[in-house]
């Protein structure tokens, strides 16, 4: 009888218990609810955080939000939730995901009267005595936050509401300026503890344990992680995807602004910060974190360089129509970060990213010194006790490993692993990790393997902020990123194929890094004792075409490197490249530096052409032929039959109009080039704004159909010429225009806002119909000194 009544005593209790919990509901808003991000990952995620959380006193409704109509918003999340199913051997899954899908449903957000009708649901969908939450997830374009978050903070904050949280994807501005801007205009209608910025690589599984981690080895790695022992530490993030289908926001961002200003700088604090005494005070973790970064040198331009993967600028011509910023895109970068502390004084950050990459891997790689020799009894007669690097390696993920984990190798220490990870052995079929055999290291990882965006709803909903960013920590993140993506924004990447990268391998000279094989511009910042300004001063453009803005020699280079890898993806593409060359003395330095620099130039693959040419023989001091065989045709490997002069000097006559010349070099192009489509037309601009033999007072109907034609010209000695024409010019490809010298500051002033064709300035008849123009001025000419 006694236990009876303990028994219904205990029952009542709980009942009792149960029933005096406050009933609570949550409003999970996605708005971008159709979308991409949202399809794959937050639906999914959604789904994991009723299943564990719903209860009769725990209640949710779940809605996407979009801009198309109820009957397509309707069909879009239908589809949506179908895909997301439960796991096979999760029976409570299967049992509460009808409840789950009675609860989500699509509602237009399109105007503001579409939010009051929401939120208005808020009010009196459910009973007085239950508190109500409500999330915003905000899985749209940021240039949308300002009016989506006025309609929540006017529509939705009312009494019956108990908190309210606004969730924020990246990019969280596109430099320092525009994202504290941001945070200005979302902080008039939230405070920052409502405001969640994600970060989805701090919600990886690995990332969460490299606090646990360090904290249960504390004593060791407080000794073992500084400059005295660590070498450097390597940051990557490599992806065998590209970009096709985002080329219009990677344009925008580039590699640096989409994951290294951001995760990989994210990942470098959880490592290098100092740990605290408790690694559960999300409070200190963060004042830890802020501490640090504001220890971190802002990255200088010599320290970072910029890749690009070779058809990236392809895929740009199939998805946007103006390409000019594409050919600078970066889709890899390798930057050097230092840490001005005493613990981290000297090692290099090393934060390496890509795309179209060997290998798909992300991680953490912490190599140490060797400190011990050895001198007798040397394991494979080796200096050191050890035959492989020591390391510690946080696997965030895939690479080489069978799951994400934590690796150290049995030199190093024999680690305490946290009760949230366990070890495993390695298989036999692992070749080689990280440069060491897989018995060469202790292996765990997560007991738990979460993912990354259903950890972040977890987080949310829990109050967590591990996976998210404060106001602060991205301003900081900013301030060491901002200066150099400015500085670096008309570098030209080197190129590289497609899952053999081979030629981005990069070697560390002091605090600088330097691509291997190929020399980097020693430019000091100074020129002929002046000090330069800052680069982010020039614009990406002129005249709404591609700007490369460079000291002399530099762009030289960069428009030589240009030619190059233009001229090998036509012969990929066509087996042959055409390439047009303007006369005077101004290519003469580019033609030195296509020799010195190109050795493996496909010359017997190239066909060359004049752009224009003096009345004179070929023998004439004057003549344009002259110097280009001088300076470069007579150095190279070009077959004869691959030269094309222009035929001013005809049956003993020069350039007599009966001769018809003009025509004959027309009738050359006809048939050799298809579509009358040259790869590569160099121009270049003369004091009085003439290009080619084109010279002020030069009018082109647009009846006329000619390609080539005699021209006259009262400078430069009085000679008459014959020139290509804007429409065989404007057929081209790649057009460029190299400009050089100060005596060039005032055309390029005199132009630089003309819209339309002006005859006083032929340069101005010049614009591709379909392919790219692309102006190369060097400094003297831009500032004018």
């Amino acid at each position: 009888m006694v236990p009876l009544l303990l028994c219904s005593l205990l029952f009542l209790n709980v009942l009792y218990e149960s029933k005096s919990q406050a009933a609570q509901h949550t409003n999970f808003v996605i708005v971008g609810g159709t979308g991409d991000l949202a399809r794959k990952y937050l639906w999914g995620s959604a789904l994991r955080l009723f299943v564990e959380n719903f209860s009769e006193n725990n209640t949710f409704s779940f809605y996407a939000g979009a801009r198309v109509s109820q009957t397509d918003g309707d069909k879009a999340l239908n589809d949506i939730l179908n895909s997301n199913k439960c796991d096979s051997n999760d029976p409570k899954c299967e049992k509460l995901r009808p409840k789950f899908l009675e609860n989500a449903k699509y509602v237009v957000l399109k105007y503001d009267e579409n939010y009051t009708n929401l939120c208005n649901t808020f009010r009196t969908e459910k009973g007085p005595e239950i508190t109500i939450h409500q999330i915003f997830y905000l899985s749209i374009p940021s240039s949308a936050y300002q009016s989506v978050t006025h309609n929540i903070h006017s529509n939705c904050r009312h009494e019956k509401i108990s908190s309210t949280k606004v969730v924020l994807e990246k990019p969280f501005g596109l430099d320092k300026e525009s994202a504290a801007k941001q945070a200005e205009v979302i902080s008039e209608h939230f405070h920052d503890d409502e405001v969640h910025r994600v970060d989805h690589y701090l919600a990886k599984s690995v990332s969460k344990q490299i606090l646990n981690f360090r904290a249960k080895n504390r004593e060791i790695l407080d000794e073992l992680l500084n400059g005295q022992f660590v070498d450097r530490i390597e940051i990557v993030m490599k992806e065998r995807i590209g970009n096709k289908g985002r080329i219009d926001f990677y344009d925008q961002t580039g590699v640096v602004r989409d994951v290294m200003q951001n995760h990989l700088t994210e990942l470098l604090a959880l490592v290098a910060m100092e740990l605290p005494v408790n690694i559960s005070d999300c409070k200190m973790i963060e004042d830890y974190k802020l501490h640090l970064l504001r220890q971190v040198k802002p990255v200088s331009s010599d320290a970072l360089l910029f890749g690009q993967y070779a058809k990236y600028v392809e895929e740009a011509k199939d998805e946007i129509k103006n390409i000019d910023q594409s050919h600078l895109t970066p889709t890899f970068a390798a930057a050097l970060l230092q840490i001005n502390n005493p613990r981290w004084r000297g090692v290099p950050f090393i934060l390496t990213s890509g795309k179209h990459m060997d290998e798909r891997t992300s991680h953490v790689r912490i190599l140490f010194r060797e400190k011990e020799f050895c001198v007798s009894g040397c394991a494979d007669g080796n200096s050191t006790f050890t035959k492989y690097p020591r390391q510690l390696i946080f696997q965030i993920g895939h690479g080489p490993v069978p799951s994400a984990g934590i690796l150290v190798s049995k030199s190093l220490f024999n680690p305490s692993w946290p009760s949230s990870m366990k070890e495993l052995p390695m298989t036999s079929k692992d070749s080689a990790i990280h440069g060491q055999s897989p018995g060469d290291f202790h292996y765990a990882v997560p007991v738990v393997d979460t993912q990354a965006y259903t950890m972040v709803i977890h987080d949310l909903y829990h109050n967590n902020r591990e996976s998210f960013v404060t106001t602060a920590r991205m301003l900081l993140l900013w301030e060491i990123w901002d200066n150099v993506i400015k500085e670096t924004s008309l570098t030209v990447p080197r190129l590289y194929k497609e899952f053999s990268p081979v030629n981005l391998n990069f070697t560390v000279d002091g605090l600088k890094l330097r691509y291997l094989g190929q020399g980097q511009s020693e430019y000091s910042g100074k020129f002929d004792g002046l000090e330069m300004p800052n680069f982010a001063v020039i614009p990406p453009l002129f005249r709404n075409k591609t700007l490369f803005c460079k000291p002399l020699k530099d762009l030289v280079k960069v428009l030589a490197t240009y030619i190059f890898k233009t001229a090998e993806n036509a012969i990929k593409e066509r087996n042959i490249f055409h390439i047009a060359f303007s006369g005077g003395n101004t290519p003469v330095i580019l033609f030195k530096e296509l020799l010195g620099s190109f050795p493996l130039f496909p010359w017997e693959q190239t066909h060359i052409w004049q752009v224009d040419e003096r009345c004179v023989s070929q023998k004439h001091e004057n003549s344009n032929f002259l110097s280009l065989h001088d300076n470069l045709i007579k150095f190279t490997n070009i077959p004869y039959f691959n030269i094309h002069p222009m035929p001013v000097s005809f049956a003993g006559k020069i350039c007599a109009h009966e001769s018809k010349g003009d025509n004959l070099y027309e009738d050359m192009i006809n048939h050799l080039i298809p579509a009358q489509v040259f790869d590569l037309i160099l121009l270049g601009l003369g004091t009085d704004g003439h290009t080619a033999s084109l010279f002020p007072g030069y009018t082109h109907s647009k009846k006329d159909k000619r390609l080539v034609a005699l021209t006259k010209s009262k400078a430069d000695g009085n000679f008459d010429r014959m020139s290509l024409l804007p429409p065989l010019i404007n057929n081209a490809r790649e057009v460029t225009v190299l400009v050089t010298t100060k005596e060039k500051h005032s055309i390029l002033q005199k132009i630089s806002d003309i819209q339309t064709r002006n005859k006083q300035y032929p340069i101005t008849y010049v614009s591709p119909v379909s392919g790219n123009m692309s102006w190369f001025i060097d400094i003297e000419a831009w500032l004018g000194q």
